[in-house]
């Protein structure tokens, strides 16, 4: 999940954001006319705005029109300076994308703020939206739908891979006993999309369906033949523009 991917970052500005755990990078990327919103596009554990999954969704939106901004969240493998990776948490990492989440009404007050996640960014979606009732849509990718059900995935990977996350990320590992999203979700009043892989091992078709399935506006869910946990090509980029189309954006 490291691979990067700069051609939507390199014409991007970045600006610093302060918060109580310190500065955060934001990747801001304007459509080539005049915005009709802005989607806060969150990565996952270990994530970056310039990897390809992540890419994929910043592109499909910028060609709709809507301004992206990706912030380089704290404890990224990924992300060089942003802090040790075993330290990452699910609380820790959506409190900094809440952060971002409120930078981007303070700057578009009166314009549509829809909310993007990819895997913990998925997790970390679902519980802004469920506090703002203003929040336009909401796309998800192989989003992570709660601990549990990732120690389960794990546990069914063999025992080496629960250890690792044991290991790793111990603060991760002792939220994942009771972290969920689905309680947020139940209170998404905005419409909701749902893409991944078929083949992903770490969310399973099931806990994403379930994803889906837990909020009451869900519009659209697509599951990608043969993709893994970071769906990127054509197949990815059709499906991501039907779910925008059936999102409104």
């Amino acid at each position: 999940m490291t691979h990067l991917h700069d051609i939507w970052i390199a014409g991007a500005r970045r600006t610093d954001m302060s918060t109580p755990v310190g500065t955060v990078p934001l990747v801001v990327a304007e459509p080539s006319g005049k915005a009709h919103g802005t989607v806060l596009l969150v990565h996952g554990r270990n994530g970056a705005p310039g990897q390809v999954q992540i890419a994929e969704i910043a592109d499909a939106y910028l060609g709709r029109g809507w301004r992206v901004v990706a912030p380089e969240l704290p404890h990224s493998a990924a992300l060089p300076g942003s802090g040790p990776p075993e330290c990452v948490s699910f609380s820790g990492h959506t409190n900094a994308a809440a952060a971002a989440w409120d930078w981007v009404a303070q700057e578009w007050p009166s314009q549509a703020r829809g909310l993007a996640g990819h895997s913990l960014g998925g997790f970390a979606v679902a519980h802004l939206a469920a506090g703002s009732p203003d929040t336009h849509h909401v796309l998800a990718v192989s989003p992570v739908l709660s601990g549990p059900a990732l120690l389960i995935a794990r546990e069914a990977m063999g025992p080496a891979a629960l250890e690792e996350v044991r290991r790793e990320v111990p603060a991760y590992f002792a939220e994942m006993q009771t972290a969920d999203a689905e309680p947020a979700l139940n209170r998404i009043t905005a419409p909701l999309a749902v893409v991944t892989g078929a083949a992903d091992g770490l969310i399973p078709l099931k806990d994403a369906r379930a994803y889906f399935a837990a909020a009451p506006n869900a519009r659209f869910f697509a599951a990608l033949p043969d993709e893994h946990h970071c769906p990127a090509g054509e197949a990815c980029a059709r499906a991501l523009s039907a779910a925008l189309s059936a999102l409104g954006v």
